[in-house]
């Protein structure tokens, strides 16, 4: 075999290795948003964080395909920008209640990241690790 084709192969292989890593979380959430009321999605996506945090990274075949199919997530928005379109007067009719909503969800989401980036990534207090160093702690 070839060099190329030896790189084709690892990117297929890649490419299968994390659509089967991400129908998998999405079954699993499935499974689970029987027992926890919330979206299959959503539930894949804890799944998948609570895997990548015992695992204690991301895996490097899911680091390396992963951004590629981030950059066509824009696609993702179509039906909604068509359902927008399809309920334009809906849409004309509760304007008020629909920015409201946006900006508030928008403004609460921001806070709560904020909240929980401040209280999970504080900075470890400092160890001494330098035996040699005799100043006081």
């Amino acid at each position: 075999m070839t060099v190329e084709a030896d790189i084709l192969i690892k990117r297929f292989l890649q490419h299968i290795g994390t659509l089967i890593v991400l129908i998998g979380a999405y079954e699993l959430g499935d499974v689970a948003s029987v027992v926890i009321p919330l979206p299959a999605t959503i539930n894949g996506l804890f799944i998948l964080l609570l895997v990548f945090a015992v695992y204690g990274k991301v895996p490097a075949f899911l680091n390396a395909v992963i951004p590629l199919y981030l950059g066509h997530m824009s696609m993702f928005f179509v039906p909604a920008i068509m359902a927008v379109w399809l309920f334009q007067q809906a849409v004309y009719d509760h304007w008020l209640a629909l920015v409201l909503a946006l900006v508030l969800t928008t403004i609460a989401s921001m806070a709560l990241v904020m909240w929980v980036s401040n209280t999970l990534l504080k900075p470890s207090p400092k160890t001494n690790s330098d035996p040699t160093d005799q100043s006081p702690q």
